[in-house]
């Protein structure tokens, strides 16, 4: 049993080494670490099965915000965006990414700007976490035809 703790406990610190920017000479650390936390009963498995099941719900490489939209015209989009459940800031951001998403949508073929024509933002009560949510409509300008081009 002890073999096989020690083994997960390894290959968790090697995953877990490959997940940083740390200097390499902190890396150096990490199984030394490891050896240390282990031999002082620290990575028992219930322990590195918490740390496992914690970093699956946090999940620091996904993104904060998912973004869903729909075209209501073909200049006209609804969007609406959700923000994760359990995170680690980025609660102020949203109209910052409601604007990213716009301006691609802008970048389309003959259209050159976008205007925001309703935004509103707010906290949806749920289970087990509340969530910030954010809704927006928004208009894509044409760009003007060139006078040579008519």
């Amino acid at each position: 049993m002890k073999t096989r703790l020690r083994t997960a406990a390894g290959g968790l610190v090697i995953l877990l080494a490959g997940c940083g920017t740390a200097p390499t000479q902190d890396m150096a650390l990490l199984p030394a670490a490891a050896v240390v936390a282990s031999n002082a009963g620290y990575l028992k498995l219930p322990i590195v099965a918490g740390a496992v099941a914690f970093y699956v719900v946090m999940d620091p490489f996904a993104p904060n915000w998912t973004i869903e939209e729909s075209a209501q015209a073909d200049d006209r989009y609804l969007i609406a965006l959700r923000h994760k459940a359990v995170h680690s800031g980025g609660g102020g951001e949203a109209l910052q990414v409601f604007k990213r998403r716009a301006a691609q949508l802008a970048g389309k073929p003959g259209f050159g700007a976008y205007e925001v024509v309703s935004w509103q933002q707010g906290i949806e009560s749920g289970r087990p976490f509340a969530q910030r949510v954010a809704f927006g409509e928004v208009r894509l300008l044409r760009v003007p035809v060139p006078v040579a081009a008519r």
